[in-house]
């Protein structure tokens, strides 16, 4: 498989170089992956080769609808990503980003996570025989840094918001050399993500019109709408469904930037949907470009309305991540907005498993 670099800032084309994070010195001039071929045959293209892939049993995760549940819209579709080995959706990206490690001779590495990718690249490294250092912000959920140990990965908690754990990772790798392969900067695990969209693909093929999903970093969104593009080009599909983003009040950069509002990230801000409690996501302007072509929207949504939808959806069998909550809240604000209607298919990804984050639940 032939693929070379292209920086998502500048477009500037270099050869692919695994330990490559960035094409200068800005934190947002993170790389994107291109093929070469020209010929793309409607199958999934990946950067790894299926000699060297690592799969726990990842993907073709089940779907089910309420649509009884939403009558001022066609059909609901929730997508349960917690049925992946690691029980999120980040086991997607795992699985490439780990081969592509192997692969490049990486016997141990540094990631920085709010919990979820940190057990997924964890459970993927140990599987791999390598060695991983994790570090989340001190506020990480016991059941998820105990996956992370559990998996035989070296765990670093530390204090205050999720930026404080990007920014201990980079100074301990320096220190070190220990390589930091992240899954925000990395472009092997986007392209992990688009398995989201062929799926959706295979079961649906077309009949899906918009796809709701919590953005913190946006690795889903990026990676869906990469998928779907690549079915476009295919001549499989003839548009590519609306990708809109959901954030929570406190941690909104990309929504806010979207909708052309001033705003500052305010240390103090919380939230217990801890997997998009991102304040400075280094794919920004590739997110909100995602959105923009797949003509979507980017909402913010309040804590309350997340946590009351968490309920909501758990009395109907579904037990998610408060963090993927935010995603039905945001289904709700779009139909008040009149962004979907009632012949709107909507496909939301429940991103996690609500097992992770229990301790935070008010039962």
């Amino acid at each position: 498989m032939n693929i070379k670099y292209r920086c998502i800032e500048c477009n500037r084309e270099s050869p692919q170089d695994f330990f490559r994070l960035k094409c200068e010195e800005s934190d947002y001039s993170c790389f994107d992956i291109f093929y070469e071929e020209k010929e793309h045959s409607g199958e999934v293209r990946l950067p790894v080769g299926s000699e060297d892939l690592i799969k726990l049993g990842e993907g073709n995760t089940p779907c089910i609808s309420l649509k009884d549940n939403f009558p001022r819209i066609n059909d609901l579709i929730c997508k349960l990503e917690y049925f992946s080995p690691t029980s999120s959706f980040k086991d997607r990206g795992s699985s490439i980003l780990i081969s592509a490690a192997k692969k490049n001779g990486v016997l141990e590495f540094a990631e920085d996570s709010s919990g979820n990718a940190g057990a997924s690249m964890s459970a993927y490294a140990g599987h791999a025989g390598i060695k991983a250092h994790i570090f989340v912000p001190g506020t990480t959920p016991l059941s998820k840094t105990d996956q992370i140990k559990m998996f035989g990965a070296e765990l670093h908690k530390i204090p205050g918001p999720r930026q404080n754990s990007t920014d201990a990772v980079k100074k301990f790798c320096k220190e070190t050399g220990i390589p930091y392969i992240s899954h925000n900067y990395n472009p092997f695990f986007i392209e992990g993500m688009k398995s989201f969209a062929y799926e959706i693909y295979e079961e649906y093929g077309e009949l899906v019109t918009d796809i709701v999903m919590p953005v913190g970093n946006g690795s889903l969104t990026v990676g869906t709408f990469k998928g779907f593009n690549e079915l476009k080009v295919a001549g499989k599909i003839k548009k590519i469904p609306k990708l809109h983003c959901v954030q929570v009040k406190g941690f909104s950069p990309i929504s806010n930037r979207s909708n052309n509002i001033d705003w500052e990230f305010d240390t103090s801000s919380s939230t217990l949907a801890g997997g998009i409690a991102v304040s400075d996501p280094p794919r920004i302007n590739q997110v909100i470009q995602c959105i923009i072509e797949s003509e979507a929207s980017a909402i913010v949504v309040d804590e309350e309305d997340i946590l009351n939808w968490h309920r909501k959806i758990a009395k109907l069998g579904i037990l998610s991540e408060i963090t993927s909550a935010a995603v039905f809240a945001g289904v709700e604000s779009l139909i008040n907005m009149n962004e979907i209607n009632e012949e709107s298919v909507v496909l939301v990804p429940v991103t996690g498993s609500g097992l992770k984050d229990l301790s935070n639940v008010m039962i």
